[in-house]
C-alpha cells in the first residue's frame, strides 16, 4: 500500500508540474521556451549540488561513526575539505552563479526567481531515490502551494 502511494505521489508530483508549468506559460507568454528551459536548467543545477552537500555530510557521518565522537566545527570544516563532494558541490554552484547571471541578463529578476523555489519540490523528491529519504502528505500539500505562489508571482 505504501509502496503505491509513494508512486502515485511521484505520478502525482511530475503531473502537477507539467499542468502547472503549461498552464502558466499558455496562459500569458512571458518567457520563451528557451528562457523557461534555462531557468528549469538552473533549478536542476542547483538541486544537483545540493545533493551533492548531502553527499558530503554522509561522508563525514561515516567519518564520525567510526571514530565514536561528533566532529567539532574546526574539525568538521577540515575533514570536509578531504571529501570529493564538496568540491564538486562548490564546482556545480559555482557554474549554477555564472549561468544564474547569464539567465539573469535577459529575464527580469521578478520572473526568474520563482523558478529558485522549484529546488525545494526537485531536492527532496531526487532524495526519496538517492538517500531513502521518506516525503509525506504535508510535503505534497506544500508543493501544491509552491506551484501556486510562482504561477502567482510570476504573473
Amino acid at each position: 500500500y505504501i509502496n503505491n502511494f509513494h508512486n502515485f505521489t511521484i505520478d502525482y508530483f511530475l503531473f502537477s508540474l507539467i499542468i502547472y508549468l503549461y498552464l502558466f506559460f499558455m496562459e500569458k507568454l512571458l518567457l520563451t521556451y528557451i528562457q523557461i528551459l534555462q531557468l528549469i536548467s538552473f533549478t536542476f543545477l542547483m538541486s544537483l549540488g545540493q545533493v551533492l552537500f548531502k553527499k558530503t555530510a554522509l561522508t563525514l557521518s561515516v567519518t564520525m561513526a567510526s571514530q565514536n565522537s561528533p566532529l567539532g566545527l574546526i574539525e568538521g570544516t577540515v575533514k570536509a575539505l578531504s571529501v570529493p563532494w564538496l568540491y564538486m558541490a562548490l564546482c556545480v554552484y559555482a557554474m549554477a552563479t555564472v549561468f544564474w547571471l547569464y539567465i539573469l541578463q535577459r529575464v527580469p529578476l521578478s520572473l526568474a526567481y520563482p523558478f529558485s523555489a522549484l529546488a525545494m519540490v526537485i531536492v527532496p523528491v531526487i532524495a526519496i531515490y538517492l538517500f531513502g529519504e521518506k516525503l509525506n502528505l504535508s510535503y505534497w500539500i506544500g508543493v501544491f502551494f509552491i506551484f501556486t505562489g510562482i504561477i502567482i508571482i510570476a504573473r
